[in-house]
């Protein structure tokens, strides 16, 4: 039964995106251990990443980028790939593994501008899009972490989370010299003990702590709202096409996303819904989440990741959350 789970969600995430038999000591950029291997390897981070994905469809801009750009419709289980393969190789992956996701991600970004609906440009290296982006994603996976998770996070290791998941999105920033972090191992070491400049982070741009990343999101609260291109792929996500052996399962995860959204951010996506069906609907999701922890085991990516960093110690490596902060 592990098996066939396994083997389903390897049909629907893709196959790992790293690998684990090179780089062998190399931690990453978060290590074993810390708040984003014990966030990001839970069954729950896959309710945070469609909660991530509403919020997304919040943002008109962020939303004109997807729809014009992007080919969640034409190849939805393609696209789910790639944002899996990003997340989890920038998590899990090796330093170099997760400096090369970057610079892909990158290459893509200058080829995704236009015009939204409602006349304003849009641009998707523009650095208060790759905020919201970032902020969108790490929330989410706090929320999951919190809502879901039979050992959620406490305080400092969520302000823990929040960092290392914020000095990941700012490699995104076009400033950042990718190219030189990959040719420099000490550079990648540097890198790993948070004494590599990093501008969207350093002048806060990126939020350091948990407190930061609220405030961060009630900046933002005044931007959002959905225009008929977020409508469309709200009526895609409730229907995907997706193989029948998954959308019952799916479809739970996809109504607890909804309901653990903040009441104005279920405003702002016109999916407003009674407190009490929210709850039901979380609930609902954290049954499910638990029969799934339960069919799939440990997180086969922590496993790897965990074996590749085997023996790391003194390398530059981060230690634990304090180090890593």
């Amino acid at each position: 039964m592990r098996a066939l789970v396994r083997w389903q969600l390897g049909r629907l995430f893709g196959p790992p995106p790293f690998d684990p038999a090179t780089g062998a000591g190399d931690p990453g950029l978060c290590g074993p251990g810390s708040a984003s291997w014990q966030v990001i390897g839970e069954p729950a981070a896959i309710a945070g990443g469609l909660r991530a994905l509403l919020l997304q469809v919040a943002h008109p801009l962020a939303m004109a980028g997807v729809a014009d750009h992007s080919a969640f419709r034409t190849d939805p289980l393609g696209r789910l790939h790639r944002t899996s393969a990003y997340v989890t190789a920038s998590t899990f992956g090796s330093t170099p593994e997760a400096l090369r996701v970057a610079r892909q991600v990158r290459r893509v970004h200058p080829h995704v501008h236009g015009t939204a609906p409602d006349g304003r440009r849009y641009r998707a290296d523009d650095p208060r899009l790759l905020t919201w982006v970032g902020i969108a994603l790490t929330s989410s996976f706090l929320v999951a972490d919190r809502a879901w998770s039979p050992r959620p996070l406490g305080p400092e290791r969520r302000d823990a989370f929040v960092l290392q998941q914020s000095r990941i999105a700012a490699l995104l920033d076009p400033a950042v010299d990718v190219d030189g972090l990959l040719a420099d191992e000490r550079a990648q070491a540097e890198l790993r003990a948070g004494r590599v400049a990093l501008p969207l982070l350093d002048d806060g741009v990126l939020p350091r702590t948990e407190d930061e990343l609220d405030a961060a999101l009630a900046d933002f609260a005044p931007e959002l709202g959905v225009n008929e291109q977020g409508r469309s792929a709200l009526r895609f996500l409730r229907w995907p096409p997706l193989p029948a052996s998954v959308r019952g399962a799916y479809l739970v995860l996809y109504a607890g996303a909804i309901g653990s959204l903040e009441p104005h951010e279920r405003r702002a996506l016109e999916l407003d819904l009674p407190r009490t069906a929210a709850r039901a609907a979380v609930l609902q999701a954290r049954v499910a989440l638990t029969a799934l922890r339960a069919a799939t085991g440990p997180s086969p990516s922590v496993e790897a990741a965990t074996r590749r960093a085997d023996g790391a110690r003194g390398t530059g490596a981060p230690e634990s959350d304090s180090v890593a902060s």
